[in-house]
């Protein structure tokens, strides 16, 4: 009884990381909007949809302005476990918003009415881009996730502003991201105004702007699961284009579980606390979701310790393909290594050696 003890006082687990994030980005139309409190409709809207959904993180372009301090009632009515991040740089009448189950370490708006002539452009980020540094718990480096805003409309004017601005955020990750943080993930979402492919010929090319392999960001393409479209834009006269995106730079993008273009209106059976034209008075942008997977190494869990007679078996969750090795120790200061390179085909791990005559610490490391 006492080696057993012993055994599983060394090879307990370390905390579990969160298998999977789910990221919300949505247009939710507020240019404009007079009551911004949790008494608008189309606030309850929003709030029941995002309730629904319980996202991890959160991030909303086109807050009104004069209101986005009622965020912080919005926070607490429908995602109460979350922080917020509001200091997004504006344009005078909307701004955008990040909020996190998880820490928000830091907020910063970048580009925020920044010139763009070196961009080909002679006039002024219409916003900003805005970042929330969220520590995700488990994650050896921060989740960096940015969200922007891009200019409207397919006047000359408006395509020149908009591409000006894609170029821009290229150049930002390029020339300053990257050399602060290496190495870190990170994630480009928000209203872009131009569909990369309805708008191929009338628009800016934002999207392949942003998606450049000097960037690191990769398209991909949610749909919604009952119409197979991705379409984002508008729900409340007809969707003719994909304006809303979600761009995960390599590591994000190749850890990808699912993702979504959400709406009530064709669900059935309705979930509860939802409305059927929930989507309709919330926004004419429809929400994108999309949930990761753990983009680092996870850490693995004993299952089973036995010992039996002068048998002892240790069993552990494992990867197929991944080799591991067996030590133990009387004193936790030196180890000796029992078996090396265990070669695991399936995802239950065992291992059996001869009980020892005195105590012993055992501890299994997974190889790289």
């Amino acid at each position: 009884m006492i080696l057993r003890w012993l055994v599983l006082l060394a090879v307990l687990p370390l905390r579990a990381w969160p298998d999977q994030i789910t990221l919300l980005s949505w247009n939710v139309a507020g240019n404009g909007a007079n009551d911004w409190t949790t008494n608008s409709a189309q606030v309850q809207a929003i709030g029941r949809i995002v309730r629904h959904l319980q996202p991890d993180i959160v991030t909303l372009q086109e807050i009104p302005h004069p209101h986005v301090s009622e965020m912080t009632n919005f926070i607490k009515a429908y995602l109460p476990q979350h922080e917020l991040a509001r200091a997004s740089g504006t344009d005078g009448s909307i701004r955008s918003v990040i909020a996190s189950r998880f820490p928000i370490n830091r907020q910063q708006k970048w580009l925020d009415g920044e010139l763009l002539n070196a961009f080909g452009y002679d006039g002024r980020f219409t916003r900003d881009l805005f970042e929330a540094e969220i520590a995700v718990p488990g994650w050896p480096q921060p989740l960096h996730v940015f969200t922007t805003h891009l200019k409207s409309m397919f006047d000359a004017d408006s395509v020149a502003r908009r591409s000006a601005e894609a170029l821009a955020i290229s150049n930002f990750v390029v020339h300053v991201f990257y050399p602060s943080w290496t190495n870190q993930p990170f994630v480009l979402t928000g209203d872009f105004n131009e569909d990369h492919v309805v708008h191929a010929a009338s628009g800016a090319g934002v999207v392949a702007k942003l998606t450049h392999p000097a960037v690191g960001l990769h398209l991909a393409t949610p749909r919604n699961p009952s119409t197979g479209s991705e379409r984002t834009f508008s729900i409340r006269t007809s969707l003719q284009s994909r304006l809303d995106y979600v761009l995960p730079n390599g590591q994000l993008h190749s850890n990808i579980i699912t993702s979504q273009i959400f709406r009530t209106g064709n669900l059935h059976p309705l979930p509860p606390g939802l409305l059927t034209n929930d989507d309709r008075t919330a926004s004419d942008h429809l929400p994108v979701l999309m949930v990761f997977g753990n983009p680092y190494p996870q850490s693995f869990r004993v299952t089973r310790i036995e010992l039996s007679g002068d048998l002892l078996s240790l069993r552990w969750d494992s990867k197929p393909g991944r080799r591991y090795n067996v030590e133990s120790s009387s004193d936790l200061v030196t180890w000796s290594t029992n078996a090396t390179d265990l070669l695991v085909g399936g995802t239950n791990a065992i291992w059996n050696t001869a009980a020892p005559g005195g105590s012993r610490y055992y501890r299994i490391r997974m190889n790289p």
